[in-house]
C-alpha cells in the first residue's frame, strides 16, 4: 500500500501561472524519491504539498493515517537548547524519559535504578550513541555538542536541523537541499546514511553526486509539467534524453509530412487552374474542363486535410545552447599567474593551515578542498589582500587581473539590476540568458531576486569583467543542475586561470581541475 498518493494535483500561487499541473504519483515504502527541476519550478512547493503545509487547488492527496512526516528544520525555535539535546529530542518518548531521569537524581536509589532500566530497555543509550554519530558525521566536533543553538553559525544551525530529522523515528523524511553547508566528507557520510536507511525519503537536491548515489525514482518538474521516471538518476537522464530525441523526431516527422502534403497540394492547385481552360484549338464544353479542374482541386484539398486530421505535434521546448565564446576581453597573462609560498594562518590560537605553497599557471584550474572551518575562504581572502597571513608570500604575475566570486554572491549591490551589474553588452546578455536569468528580471533590482538568480548575476559579472584569474568560492551554491552544467560548459571555454573552492564533486569532475589542494590543520 502506498504511503502517500497524488491524483491530478494542481497548485498555483495567487495571480501566477500554475507551478504544478495534473500531478499524479505515489510514494512507496523503501522509496528514495528525488525531485528535480530548474530554480523556481516548484520543487519546495511540492514538498510542502506532500507535508500538508499547503493544500492543492485541485486534485487529491491521500496520506496513510499512521504516516509521520518530518522535515529538516531551517529555523530553530529553541535558542537556549544545547545541540545534543536538540537533536536527541527528535525521539520524543525517549526525550521524556531522559528528562524524568535528570529530574529524579535526588530520589531514592531504587527509583533511579527503575528509571534507568526503563530508559535502557527503550533504547535510550543506543539513541544517545546514534545522536553523537549523526553529529560527527555531519561535521560537528565533540566539544560542539554542548553548545547552545544560539551560539551556532547559520550553517551549523542548518546542519543541526538536518541532524534532528535524520535522528527522528518518522516514517517519511523530506529533505530540501540537505548538502548545503556540508563539506565533502559530510556529503559522503550523508549519502551512506540515506542509502542505508530503510525509511522512504523525498529529496530535493542539486548535488548530482548525491542523486547518482541514492535515487531510485525521479520526479521532474518543468514548466508546470510533472513526470515520473522509474530507476536511478543516471537512468532518468538517459530516459529524458531518449524522450527528448523521440519528441524531436515526432515533431520533425510531422513537419515533413505537412510540408510534403502542402507541396503536393500546391502542385494540384496549380494543375487545377491549368486544366480549367480548354487547350487552344480544342472545341469542347467548358463544363467538362470545369469539372476536371474541380476534381483536381478537391484532391489538393484532401491532401491538406489528411495532415490536419493527424493530432498536432507541438515543437519541443529547447534550452538555449551555450554559444561559442571567445572572451576577447580576457588578456593573456604570463606563464605563472599566481605563486603562493609557505602561507600560514591561525585564529584564536587555533592553527588553520601552515606551509601552503602552490603555483597556478596560465589556463590551469586549481581546486582548494577541506572540511568546514579549515580556512578555505580565509585563504582566498589572503590571496585577495583582504587578510594578512602570519607568514609566507603571494605574488601575481604580470598582466594578471583578478576577479572574485564571493560565496553566495554576497558582494553584489542588491539595489542594482542584472544589466546594471553586468553591463548591457552582447556577452552579458548572452550569458544571462544561458544561465537562465529570466528576461523579465534583468532590468529589476536584485533585492527581490532569489539567491539562485543573484548567484547567476554574480558569475556573469565576473565572466564579462576581463579578469584572467578567477577566484571562485562555492560558485554552484543555489544553482539548479542545468545551470551548473551551463556554467561548466562556459568555464571550459574560459581561457584564463581558475582557483576554486567547492564541495561539489560533480562540478570538480566536470571542469577537470589540474591540481587539488586539501587544507588540514598544520598542513
Amino acid at each position: 500500500m502506498s504511503l502517500l498518493s497524488f491524483t491530478r494535483v494542481s497548485f498555483r500561487h495567487s495571480l501566477a501561472v500554475p507551478l504544478i499541473e495534473d500531478a499524479t504519483f505515489s510514494i512507496e515504502p523503501g522509496d528514495r524519491f528525488v525531485i528535480v527541476g530548474p530554480n523556481g519550478a516548484g520543487k519546495s512547493t511540492l514538498l510542502q504539498l506532500i507535508e500538508g503545509k499547503l493544500a492543492p487547488d485541485s486534485g487529491t492527496v491521500i496520506r496513510r493515517d499512521s504516516l509521520r512526516i518530518v522535515t529538516a528544520q531551517q529555523r530553530l525555535d529553541e535558542p537556549d537548547a544545547l545541540l545534543f539535546d536538540f537533536v536527541y529530542a527528535a525521539r520524543t518518548s525517549l526525550a521524556r524519559i531522559r528528562s524524568r531521569l535528570a529530574a529524579v537524581q535526588d530520589e531514592s536509589v531504587d527509583a533511579v535504578a527503575q528509571l534507568l532500566d526503563e530508559y535502557n530497555a527503550a533504547g535510550g543509550y543506543e539513541a544517545e550513541s546514534q545522536t553523537e554519530r549523526i553529529l560527527t558525521g555531519l561535521g560537528f566536533l565533540r566539544c560542539e555538542s554542548s553548545l547552545a543553538l544560539s551560539k551556532l553559525s547559520g550553517g551549523q544551525r542548518t546542519r543541526a536541523g538536518l541532524a534532528r530529522a535524520l535522528h527522528s523515528d518518522a516514517g517519511l523524511l523530506l529533505l530540501d537541499e540537505p548538502t548545503n553547508h556540508l563539506d565533502v566528507h559530510a556529503r559522503e557520510w550523508l549519502e551512506d546514511q540515506i542509502a542505508a536507511d530503510p525509511r522512504p525519503v523525498v529529496l530535493v537536491s542539486h548535488d548530482r553526486a548525491l542523486l547518482r548515489r541514492v535515487a531510485n525514482r525521479v520526479l521532474e518538474i518543468e514548466r508546470g509539467r510533472v513526470r515520473l521516471f522509474e530507476g536511478d538518476y543516471t537512468s532518468y537522464r538517459n530516459q529524458r534524453a531518449l524522450a527528448e530525441r523521440q519528441a524531436w523526431e515526432a515533431y520533425e516527422g510531422f513537419e515533413r509530412r505537412k510540408a510534403a502534403a502542402e507541396m503536393a497540394a500546391q502542385k494540384r492547385s496549380r494543375l487545377a487552374v491549368k486544366v480549367a481552360t480548354p487547350p487552344q484549338g480544342v472545341r469542347s464544353s467548358q463544363d467538362f474542363y470545369a469539372r476536371k479542374s474541380a476534381k483536381v482541386a478537391r484532391t489538393a484539398r484532401l491532401l491538406r486535410e489528411r495532415v490536419h486530421r493527424e493530432p498536432a505535434v507541438s515543437k519541443p521546448w529547447e534550452q538555449e545552447a551555450i554559444p561559442v565564446l571567445d572572451f576577447a576581453q580576457v588578456r593573456r597573462s604570463v606563464d605563472i599567474a599566481i605563486s603562493v609560498r609557505d602561507i600560514s594562518k591561525s585564529y584564536g590560537g587555533r592553527k588553520l593551515f601552515s606551509g601552503v605553497s602552490f603555483d597556478v599557471r596560465r589556463g590551469e584550474r586549481l581546486a582548494i578542498l577541506g572540511a568546514n572551518g579549515s580556512g578555505k575562504t580565509t585563504l582566498l581572502r589572503i590571496l585577495l589582500g583582504l587578510e594578512q597571513p602570519e607568514s609566507g608570500s603571494v605574488a601575481f604575475g604580470a598582466n594578471v587581473e583578478v576577479g572574485h566570486y564571493a560565496q553566495d554572491a554576497e558582494n553584489l549591490d542588491r539595489s542594482a539590476s542584472p544589466l546594471e551589474v553586468c553591463g548591457t553588452g552582447t556577452l552579458s546578455r548572452t550569458l544571462l540568458g544561458c544561465l537562465k536569468v529570466r528576461p523579465e528580471r534583468i532590468a529589476e533590482p536584485l533585492q527581490d531576486a532569489s539567491e539562485g538568480e543573484c548567484a547567476k548575476v554574480g558569475l556573469v559579472r565576473l565572466l564579462v569583467s576581463g579578469a584572467n584569474l578567477l577566484l571562485l568560492d562555492e560558485p554552484t551554491n543555489h544553482l539548479d543542475i542545468e545551470t551548473q552544467e551551463t556554467l561548466e560548459g562556459t568555464l571550459k571555454q574560459y581561457p584564463g586561470s581558475i582557483l576554486l573552492v567547492t564541495h561539489d564533486r560533480a562540478f570538480l569532475e566536470a571542469i577537470a581541475a589540474d591540481l587539488l589542494i586539501e587544507l588540514t590543520p598544520d598542513a
